[in-house]
């Protein structure tokens, strides 16, 4: 269990670190669900008719999308244990899952003007990110 969280602390910097970890986090895991999506996608023929929402890229964007959104929320609920309120861990975790797809809205000029590269470095920038946020969080100085 997280230690306790103390007047000493810096409560915003806390809130506004566990916020920017899970969403550099949620960005990096929809930026790769994009990434595998558009690489399924390549063996797949183009279709000129409906699109198939049963066929399996359709199905890993869905789930995919939802699951990164998830763990981001996950990511920022466990982020903010310290505060020990659950009620600002949820509304916070929830507003890192909709601001993380919001947030990989970004990924989709990327994929439009460099393609799949630009996924997966931002992919990596993203994860870089939320990783370096991260540690700074686990050792008190957010």
């Amino acid at each position: 269990m997280a230690p306790a969280w103390s007047p000493d602390d810096d409560p915003f910097g806390l809130v506004f670190g566990s916020l920017g970890f899970g969403l550099t986090l949620g960005l990096a895991l929809q930026s790769l669900v994009a990434l595998v999506v558009r690489t399924m996608q390549l063996s797949n023929p183009v279709s000129l008719g409906p699109p198939d929402l049963a066929s399996p890229p359709a199905l890993l964007l869905l789930f995919g999308t939802l699951l990164g959104s998830l763990i981001a929320a996950a990511a920022t609920w466990s982020a903010l244990a310290r505060l020990q309120n659950p009620f600002r861990q949820g509304m916070l975790a929830m507003v890192t899952a909709f601001g993380s797809l919001v947030l990989a809205l970004v990924a989709m000029p990327i994929d439009r003007w460099i393609g799949r590269p630009g996924l997966l470095a931002l992919a990596l920038l993203a994860g870089l990110t939320s990783f370096l946020i991260g540690r700074r969080l686990r050792t008190g100085r957010a």
